[in-house]
């Protein structure tokens, strides 16, 4: 939600007024929301490798309000839910875990995560490298980005649940 983008209050105000709209938390999210109890530790780790990482993480913090930074701490990480009768997992990393998942993630390693989920479908994160595959019986879906794109182009993706029929995903491009 934030992290890199403009208006961070703007883009929570947004998703608070649309309770419909899952929401995960994701590594900047939490980190933004907890700047000012770890600035310190933040500085040490990312101050000198990562100044871009530190400077976003700082701005966002100093531009949230007390309620914004709260709501950002108290998101899930994970969601799951049922749409249409399919299991769905949403998460900022694979399913479980801090791994982050992307187009050169082997099946092999894909198959094991199925292995540890009741889900059909698992909607993922934090690499914002778009990709959509199907192994192990489930769907893997990473729509990329739409506020931290690493190519310039800003994604999204498409779910379609039919009945009778396995669950597609179609990756979309803005512009």
């Amino acid at each position: 939600v934030v992290g890199y983008g403009d208006s961070p209050e703007a883009c929570v105000r947004f998703l608070r007024a649309r309770p419909t709209i899952v929401t995960v938390r994701g590594n900047y999210d939490k980190s933004v929301a907890a700047f000012p109890e770890r600035e310190a530790e933040y500085r040490k780790k990312w101050g000198k490798l990562r100044p871009e990482k530190y400077a976003a993480i700082r701005r966002d913090s100093v531009a949230i309000s007390g309620e914004t930074r709260q709501w950002l701490a108290a998101l899930p990480s994970e969601v799951e839910l049922t749409l249409d009768g399919v299991a769905v997992v949403m998460t900022h990393y694979a399913p479980g875990s801090k791994e982050g998942l992307g187009s050169w993630t082997p099946d092999a390693r894909l198959a094991e995560l199925a292995e540890t989920t009741d889900a059909k479908i698992v909607v993922c994160g934090h690499t914002h490298t778009p990709f959509v595959r199907a192994v192990g019986g489930v769907l893997w879906v990473n729509p990329g980005s739409l506020g931290r794109s690493y190519d310039g182009r800003f994604r999204y993706a498409v779910l379609t649940l039919l009945p009778g029929q396995p669950p597609t995903a179609q990756l979309k491009q803005l512009g």
